[in-house]
């Protein structure tokens, strides 16, 4: 009986708390960004935009280049103060 009770309450408190993570793609969106695969080849290209398992890079002189996320080791991009 204990044990159902203990249950239950994890399961309440796990649909009540949500992560408090803030996006780090979505803010890169239209910037210049660099990304390195996981085989170590660097990307520099601009972010047009992202679903849950790509990226859509523009690398210029009309060319478009999808990658995928699990194909991804490192991403960076510099960070624009809003309001300038």
């Amino acid at each position: 009986m204990m044990f159902m009770e203990m249950k239950e309450e994890e399961e309440a408190k796990k649909e009540t708390v949500k992560p408090k993570t803030k996006q780090f793609i979505p803010r890169a969106v239209g910037q210049k960004v660099t990304i390195r695969l996981l085989d170590g080849r660097p990307l520099i290209a601009r972010l047009e935009s992202h679903n849950n398992y790509e990226l859509l890079l523009d690398i210029g002189k009309g060319k478009k280049m999808i990658v995928f996320k699990h194909a991804i080791g490192t991403m960076e991009y510099a960070v624009q103060e809003e309001g300038r």
